[in-house]
């Protein structure tokens, strides 16, 4: 296995549903929710040689969130990606999806995405914003889950929002003429945000 792609992104804002057993407190600062970049994942898997799925990570990721359950549509998010983060266990890939043919991390150091809209689809949401990889900017859509509530060492909600790119729309075509390695990258975020208002005290 030769190498392997690496992007991202993630992504995460979102309403709850208003018959949904998770709740999430939305008075004045209440609304600010922050990253915890420690309790958050950010993976990716993609085909290589057409045969099995090859998985990878980011392990840096931060962000804000602005939630409004009472009115859904006012919420917005942004997340920064470290490019230099990517994992995948093996050090010389790693250093070549850092390098020219993939990430480009010494130029391009961060992967953003910030939201524009979401709104409901069934039980979850569909989240929509612009993803920067690269130096490339393109539109994302990405399906959100909200994953639950609770306390640690403030007040959490939890987010796992999943979607599919093409690396080669962002400049990183290596591999994919011969089938090497596949072109589409299917992204999981998972996100665990601490209410800023909590976290303060």
């Amino acid at each position: 296995m030769k190498t392997l792609l690496c992007v991202a992104a993630l992504t995460a804002a979102f309403s709850l549903p208003s018959n949904s057993q998770t709740t999430v407190a939305t008075s004045g600062a209440a609304n600010e929710w922050q990253v915890d970049g420690v309790h958050s994942s950010v993976l990716f898997k993609i085909k290589h040689a057409s045969a099995a799925w090859f998985y990878g990570m980011f392990a840096n990721v931060t962000g804000t969130i602005v939630f409004d359950a009472s009115k859904p549509e006012a919420s917005s998010v942004a997340i920064e990606i470290g490019a230099e983060s990517v994992q995948t266990r093996d050090e010389k890939r790693d250093q070549h999806l850092c390098g020219p043919d993939f990430l480009d991390s010494k130029q391009f150091p961060k992967i953003t995405f910030t939201s524009s809209a979401w709104k409901p689809s069934g039980s979850d949401f569909e989240v929509v914003g612009e993803l920067e990889l690269r130096g490339v900017k393109k539109p994302v859509t990405a399906i959100v889950t909200p994953t639950g509530t609770g306390e640690f060492y403030g007040k959490r909600a939890g987010f796992e929002a999943t979607f599919v790119i093409k690396r080669s729309d962002f400049g990183m075509d290596y591999g994919v003429a011969k089938k090497v390695l596949g072109d589409e990258v299917h992204m999981t975020v998972a996100i665990e945000a601490v209410q800023a208002e909590a976290k303060k005290q």
